[in-house]
């Protein structure tokens, strides 16, 4: 009779290992996921110091957008989705970089939506403010390497991509790359 009891208690041991293991690597993926890519990450995409994609189209406001015809200036390139929250919080700094972008000649913005309603980007920036460019083009998010939103890549004035900013950005962060080169 005692080697079922010892065999139970194997058995219950093995689970309680099994479930510590599953339990610590589960707390790891999360760590590993909740800290990285929170800043700049210049490394992890493989457009850094590289001529941009073609992003060229219809815009959301039945206009055409063409990045060749921004040669000679600044651009940011921002996806975003109306249902993101870091999203929302960024807009503010979007509306501040494109009036110093107005005001100086020197940077434009265009935006490509991503997985979103046309109507609800309109009311977005009808209640926010903004009046760039916006695109929805999957394979401008397939190019780019889209890993999340928000996410933005500036272009520098011959092409280059030049920085990346994922998990949202401050209009100091851009123009410290603008003004700095």
């Amino acid at each position: 009779m005692a080697e079922p009891e010892s065999r139970n208690t194997e058995s219950r041991n093995t689970a309680r290992t099994a479930a510590t293991v599953v339990g610590v690597v589960l707390v790891g993926l999360i760590a590993l996921f909740a800290f990285s890519d929170r800043a700049t990450d210049d490394t992890a995409n493989r457009l850094m110091g590289v001529r941009v994609p073609v992003i060229a189209g219809e815009t959301l406001a039945g206009g055409s957008y063409d990045i060749d015809d921004a040669r000679g200036r600044w651009v940011l390139i921002n996806f975003f989705a109306t249902w993101c929250g870091p999203c929302i919080v960024e807009h503010p700094e979007l509306v501040e970089l494109e009036s110093w972008g107005a005001d100086t000649g020197q940077l434009e913005l265009v935006s490509v939506v991503f997985d979103d309603d046309p109507q609800s980007v309109a009311d977005l920036f009808d209640r926010l403010g903004g009046s760039w460019p916006v695109m929805e083009s999957p394979e401008t998010v397939v190019a780019f390497q889209l890993r999340r939103v928000p996410e933005s890549f500036l272009v520098s004035p011959d092409g280059q991509v030049v920085a990346h900013f994922i998990s949202g950005i401050e209009a100091d962060q851009v123009l410290e790359v603008v003004e700095g080169s």
